[in-house]
C-alpha cells in the first residue's frame, strides 16, 4: 500500500501497517475523530502533519505537528477535530530489549520514559505522557522513523537494525522528554542501587542462582539494608526484579529462537519447566508456548 495521501474525491480514515511482532508500526491519515482503545503495549505517537484536538481521561490539548505522545498500556485517548494530518505509530514489546540492559539503564530518560513499568513497578502519576519535539530535532526523528519502516517493509522485524534503529529514535525522544517535560522525569540510582542491577544482570544472563549475600562487600551494605534501599528506588524487591529480567530474557529467547521452552528455562537458571510456564504466565497472562505462537517468528508463530 502506498503511503498516505489526501484526495479530494475521498475523504476517510486511511491505515497503514508496516512490521510484524515485536515491533510493529502504523501509519494514520484521519479525517474524522478515531478513538484508540486501551493497549496492552507501550506506544509512540509522532505527528508528523496537521493538527487535531487529543482527548484523554484527563482532559483536552491542541497538539500539532511535532508533538509526540508516549504511552504506556491501559489509557484510552482518542483524536477529535483532525485538520490535514498523518501520525505515526510505534507498538513494541519491552522485552526485545532485554540484551540492551546498558544502553537502557545509563540513559535515565529513556529508562523514565519507555522502561520503568516493564522492568520496575515505579509509581508514576500518568502513563501517558505528550512532548513537543524541537524544531532542530524533528528531522533527526523523521529521518529515524522512515529508516525504521524501510526496515520492517523488507521483512527485517528481527534483525538488530530494527531493534538498533527503534533504540536511536527512543534516544532521540528521551532527549526531547529531558528538554521538554516539566518535572521530574529522570531517574536517579543511587550507586549501590546501580551496583546491585549490574550483580543481578550478569547472574541472570549467565543462568545462575542470584547469591545477594555477594553484594554486602561491593555495596558495604547488609543484605537487608540493600533491600530496602532497592526496592525504595525500584518499587520491587531484589528477588522480584532478578526474576522479571529472567523472564524478559526468556522472552527473547522465545521471540528469536527455536530453542524449546524447556531448554530456555534450564539455561536461565529457572528451577524447572514447571516454575518457569507459571511464572512466565504471570507476567505475561500468556504460557510460553502460546506466547511464541502469538509473537514469534518460528515455523508455529503468528503475527495476527
Amino acid at each position: 500500500m502506498a503511503l498516505f495521501f489526501k484526495s479530494k474525491s475521498t475523504r476517510e480514515n486511511r491505515i497503514e501497517n508496516s512490521g510484524r511482532w515485536p515491533i510493529r508500526l502504523t501509519h494514520f491519515f484521519l479525517v474524522d475523530d478515531y478513538e484508540f482503545p486501551p493497549s496492552q503495549y507501550p506506544e509512540i505517537f509522532f505527528v508528523k502533519e496537521g493538527n487535531f484536538l487529543h482527548e484523554t481521561d484527563t482532559g483536552n490539548q491542541a497538539l500539532r505537528a511535532g508533538a509526540v505522545i508516549i504511552n504506556h498500556p491501559r489509557n484510552r485517548h482518542t483524536i477529535k477535530q483532525p485538520e490535514e494530518m498523518l501520525l505515526v505509530r510505534i507498538r513494541f514489546l519491552p522485552e526485545w530489549f532485554a540484551t540492551e540492559y546498558n544502553t537502557v539503564i545509563d540513559s535515565p530518560d529513556i529508562l523514565s520514559l519507555f522502561f520503568d513499568q516493564s522492568w520496575f513497578q515505579y509509581p508514576s502519576d500518568s502513563t501517558l505522557h505528550v512532548v513537543s519535539a524541537r524544531e532542530s530535532q524533528i528531522k533527526y526523528i523523521e529521518a529515524e522513523i522512515s529508516m525504521l519502516q524501510e526496515v520492517l517493509r523488507a521483512g527485517r522485524h528481527l534483525e538488530p537494525i530494527a531493534r538498533v534503529s527503534l533504540l536511536k529514535l527512543m534516544l532521540v525522544l528521551g532527549d526531547e522528554y529531558n528538554y521538554y517535560w516539566r518535572g521530574a522525569n529522570r531517574i536517579e540510582l543511587r550507586s549501590e542501587v546501580r551496583i546491585a542491577l549490574d550483580f543481578i544482570e550478569r547472574s541472570v544472563g549467565a543462568g545462575e542462582n542470584l547469591k545477594l549475600k555477594d553484594l554486602e562487600p561491593a555495596t558495604d551494605m547488609t543484605q537487608d539494608h540493600l533491600g530496602r534501599v532497592f526496592r525504595k528506588a525500584t518499587g520491587v524487591t531484589l528477588v522480584d526484579y532478578a526474576q522479571r529480567r529472567r523472564i524478559h530474557h526468556a522472552a527473547l529467547q522465545l521471540l528469536t529462537s527455536s530453542e524449546t521452552a524447556k531448554g530456555i528455562s534450564e539455561r536461565l537458571g529457572f528451577t524447572d519447566s514447571a516454575h518457569f510456564s507459571k511464572s512466565f504466565q504471570k507476567y505475561f497472562n500468556l504460557s510460553p508456548n502460546v506466547y511464541r505462537q502469538k509473537y514469534g517468528s518460528g515455523p508455529d508463530a503468528t503475527n495476527a
